[in-house]
């Protein structure tokens, strides 16, 4: 364990302590409620809490607590960092925001996808918006995902915070703590976490490659000279090492280094509410050997890619009229990807050899939405968005199998105009707790650096969508209801087991459900439903790595200060294939079996704001792999599927002050 790692175990352990014995005398009770399945807030929304006990285990990165989210699957490599993908749709179809910054990992074969630098309970919010229904967060064809942290409003000296320590099976260790101190003026909010894990095992009782040690910091200062003025500075740094077993080489090195300065001014005129300046600037390096974590099957190997990002948005909130508020915007994103990789001997000494430029992108944009109230029950929203976008080959990429970074000379660039909106109506059918909405969106993207280290030359991909949906949210019921159909031009397909990318058009459909029944005063039923298809209409096939229907079924308990609960989770068969096809992070290999799942949990209220959770997962222990998986052969993946673990025994406790 490095000297961070311990520092943090150590002061962390010191806040749990801190926070537990504060938390002995605070009046109010925190709801005792373990997450099952984040529900809907409108069928196209999601929000919950990041730091409620989640169920299955609490996730240790981004991507393990998205998988809780109907419609989400994670493609799994080893104990940590998944490729997180919604509706088959996932890298750069999915926006990932940490506190509203871009992060883009390093690595050609995504072993570090945005959600590997995200720890869920460092946050206080995850919200998902599902499909091209904004235009606010940059080009995002599946959705968008951001991991947000509420801004401190103090009016007097305050200290708060909160704290959570896990335990579980594969000597699974993870520890959280947050303290806020401030008053009216400023505060301070200091943010550590650490999580560790060994080698897991599946229900057969094979041993995973999988163990994994991360470790997180975040310092935040604010100034708040008055009620309505914030100014904002946070930096954090992050590290990690994970054993991967869907490929010949580990991550050993996560290393991320951030800054976000934040300046807001709130009711500056009648019609001007809100104007919010953010720039942010991360810088990850990122190593992969075949030696650290694992013994060499031949001769050392190591590659060290690194990616800088710097970016800015400037936001205003504007109220034309009592019934229209509009939202305007500009942002900027710029990236520089480089790379370096050593054999042999020279392997122990990579750090030696100069790094070489890849690939540098940028992209300005501008968008605007307007909400209309049309009556008391209705309303619509309207969002256009333009971006410009720039890709520009700087040497050839050490991944790829062809000459340059994608078959593109030094210095050749290719530049994208992307149009992008929506439109969405919303009706409320007062007295009855019902709303019902339609949309359709369209988004334009530019191929990414994975994609365009394939083939540098790709045609823009656009996805034009309709959605529509209801929500009932009564006394004892409530249940939300999302319905998709998306026609795709030039959707880029990875192809060739991974070595090539091409554009074709497509089609894809389904839906997502969760339902909420309160049938007394202590017991609740909880049920969610996902489902798409997807068809490559230029080869008249399936479209790869398309996930396969799934449900799950829980009933939960809560009477005083005790709860617990169970959950039944079924995924289908997926035999509807295209194999050597697929995405970024994942490839069709093989057709996947169905499979059922059982997880279990109990707790109660200790004292104050102090949670303890007891849970195991995989009750039966199910041996069974999940359907979206690498399988790249120019990511050297394994012939064979990363199974899921087996029976995971767990403890968590939770605590805010």
């Amino acid at each position: 364990m490095s000297h961070a790692s311990r520092f943090l175990r150590t002061g962390l352990a010191a806040a749990v302590s801190l926070a537990a014995w504060q938390a002995a005398a605070a009046e109010p009770a925190m709801s005792t409620m373990v997450i099952t399945a984040p529900a809907m807030t409108d069928p196209y929304r999601v929000s919950t809490d990041a730091r409620t006990p989640q169920l299955p285990l609490p996730a240790a990165d981004g991507g393990a607590f998205l998988k809780s989210v109907p419609g989400f699957s994670v493609s799994r490599k080893g104990g940590t960092s998944g490729d997180p993908e919604l509706r088959g749709l996932g890298g750069s179809r999915l926006n990932i925001l940490a506190d509203g910054a871009n992060i883009l990992g390093g690595c050609g074969g995504r072993m570090d996808p945005p959600t590997a630098y995200i720890f869920p309970q460092a946050y206080d919010r995850v919200e998902v918006i599902k499909g091209p229904q904004s235009v606010r967060y940059g080009v995002a064809p599946a959705g968008v995902v951001r991991f947000e942290r509420d801004k401190p409003e103090l009016s007097e000296s305050t200290v708060e915070g909160f704290a959570s320590t896990t335990l579980g099976s594969n000597d699974r260790f993870d520890l959280v703590g947050d303290i806020t101190a401030g008053n009216r003026e400023g505060y301070v909010r200091l943010i550590g976490t650490l999580s560790d894990q060994d080698n897991y095992e599946d229900g057969d009782g094979e041993e995973m490659h999988s163990s994994y040690n991360r470790w997180s910091g975040t310092a935040i200062v604010g100034w708040t000279p008055d009620p309505d003025t914030r100014i904002e500075l946070a930096f954090d740094r992050s590290d990690a090492e994970a054993a991967y077993d869907d490929r010949g080489m580990d991550g050993t090195e996560f290393d991320r280094t951030g800054y976000t300065l934040t300046a807001s001014r709130r009711d500056i005129t009648p019609w001007l509410d809100e104007v919010e300046l953010q720039l942010y600037y991360n810088d990850v390096d990122h190593v992969m050997d075949n030696y650290t974590l694992r013994q060499p099957p031949g001769m050392p190997m190591v590659q060290n890619p690194d990616r800088r990002t710097l970016g800015g948005r400037l936001a205003a909130e504007l109220e034309l009229a009592p019934a229209t508020r509009m939202a305007v915007g500009m942002d900027y994103a710029e990236n520089e990807h480089r790379f370096r990789s050593a054999g042999g001997m020279q392997a122990f000494a990579y750090r030696d050899l100069p790094r070489q430029e890849v690939a540098r992108f940028k992209d300005y944009g501008i968008f605007t939405e307007v909400e209309q109230e049309l009556s008391e029950r209705s309303w619509i929203t309207l969002g256009l968005r333009v971006d410009r976008s720039e890709a520009e080959a700087r040497s050839a990429d050490g991944f790829a199998r062809l000459e340059g970074f994608g078959g593109a000379k030094r210095g050749e660039t290719s530049r994208s105009t992307l149009w992008s909106g929506f439109a969405r109506y919303e009706y409320a059918l007062e007295p009855q707790p019902l709303s019902l909405f339609a949309g359709v969106g369209r988004a334009e993207r530019a191929g990414d650096f994975w994609e365009r280290r394939r083939v540098f030359d790709l045609e823009t991909e656009t996805l034009t969508q309709l959605d529509t949906g209801a929500s009932w949210h009564g006394d004892r019921l409530s249940a939300n209801l999302s319905l998709f159909h998306g026609w795709y031009d030039d959707y880029i397909l990875v192809t060739e087991g991974g070595r090539s990318a091409d554009n074709v058009d497509a089609r894809t459909y389904g839906l997502e459900a969760d339902m909420r029944l309160r049938l007394t005063d202590s017991w609740g039923l909880t049920s969610t439903l996902a489902w798409v298809r997807s068809n490559n209409t230029s080869e008249d096939r399936p479209l790869a790595q398309t996930p396969p229907l799934e449900a799950t079924l829980g009933l939960d308990y809560a009477r005083n200060a005790y709860f617990g609960g169970v959950l039944l989770r079924g995924v289908a068969r997926q035999d509807r294939i295209a194999e050597g096809q697929g995405t970024i992070y994942s490839l069709d290999t093989r057709e996947t079996p169905g499979f059922a799942t059982v997880s279990a949990y109990g707790g109660r209220e200790l004292f104050g704001n102090t949670i303890l959770t007891l849970g195991v997962d995989n009750l039966f222990g199910r041996t069974y792999a999940e359907h979206i998986q690498n399988g790249s052969a120019d990511l050297g993946a394994s012939a064979q599927p990363v199974n899921e673990p087996g029976r995971i025994v767990w403890a968590n406790l939770t605590t805010r002050f």
